[in-house]
């Protein structure tokens, strides 16, 4: 954490990410949340922004149920990933008179002139939102995929100083394209169900293993490295070519037998299928029991 500067003396850094509850979770954001355990552990004080503001703003007539979903990602992130972090809402600071007054002179400055400030696009105050947030909150770090971080160096400046970039690389949808162009048909959400994790499994690329050696991106190897490996204590058994099983107990070993081809294509899938079944389920039976207990505790306050 030495590359982290703290604002005070002595004091831990204070960590960002900032994640738009549009979209329902997905293990897509795995790669963004493992960095974040990593920082947590380097002894970080993080915090994440659940941007529930900006959700309303870019979800336009589109009838997204956005509490729903900020509900879920508090549980599933403090939950189901055990984050230790503070989850604040964008709704809980950004309505206030002082952050609306600073997003004002923002989105002001950046507009011509003859442009009235009431036509201002939604992607822009969004755009202005992230600028502030980090300054509004004073942070010294901000979590970032490799695709965003370009642009942002520039735009994180507070008053007294510049805001570190710290970058995830690119995470991948199933097809192996970079995430924001992904879709709900190539992404695994934590709420699909058996059939639907088939299919998606079943109908991710799979480069064969003298293209992997070679480079070329492969989610099933990535899922194994950001979805599988990092949330389990238990060696991964995979059937083997020759026959048999191997157990694996990281996926830089699980990659190497895969680029040697002492693991087929198909076998690798049906191992990352197990895995990510198993890990589903206990996501969703947790939530399940949060949401009623959620329930209850509503029921009871009011009776």
């Amino acid at each position: 954490m030495a590359e982290i500067p703290s604002r005070e003396i002595a004091a831990s850094p204070h960590t960002l990410w900032t994640v738009n509850p549009l979209a329902a979770p997905h293990l897509g954001l795995d790669k963004l949340i493992v960095h974040q355990r990593w920082l947590i552990a380097a002894g970080a004080d993080h915090t994440i922004l659940i941007a529930d503001i900006c959700a309303k703003l870019t979800a336009g007539p589109r009838a997204v149920p956005i509490e729903q979903r900020v509900v879920r990602y508090e549980h599933y992130l403090s939950r189901a990933c055990g984050l230790p972090a503070t989850l604040l809402r964008g709704s809980s600071f950004q309505q206030s008179t002082s952050y609306q007054q600073r997003l004002a002179e923002i989105t002001a400055a950046r507009q011509p002139c003859h442009n009235r400030a009431d036509n201002i696009e939604p992607s822009a105050i969004q755009a202005a939102m992230h600028t502030l947030d980090p300054e509004f909150l004073g942070v010294d770090a901000i979590l970032l995929d490799h695709l965003q971080a370009p642009t942002m160096p520039g735009r994180y400046l507070s008053q007294s100083r510049q805001v570190v970039v710290i970058t995830a690389g690119i995470c991948r949808d199933n097809r192996g394209r970079p995430l924001h162009e992904s879709t709900p048909r190539t992404r695994i959400t934590i709420q699909d169900d058996a059939a639907t994790l088939t299919r998606k499994v079943k109908q991710m690329l799979m480069p064969s293993p003298k293209e992997s050696l070679e480079g070329a991106i492969n989610p099933v190897l990535e899922h194994f490295r950001w979805s599988v490996f990092p949330w389990t204590d238990e060696a991964v058994p995979v059937h083997m070519a020759s026959g048999g099983y191997s157990f694996f107990r990281s996926q830089p070993e699980l990659a190497m037998a895969y680029h040697e081809g002492r693991i087929q294509p198909s076998d690798a899938k049906t191992a990352l299928l197990i895995m990510l079944s198993a890990r589903l389920q206990k996501i969703q039976t947790l939530l399940q029991t949060q949401c009623e207990s959620a329930s209850e505790r509503s029921g009871k306050v009011e009776d």
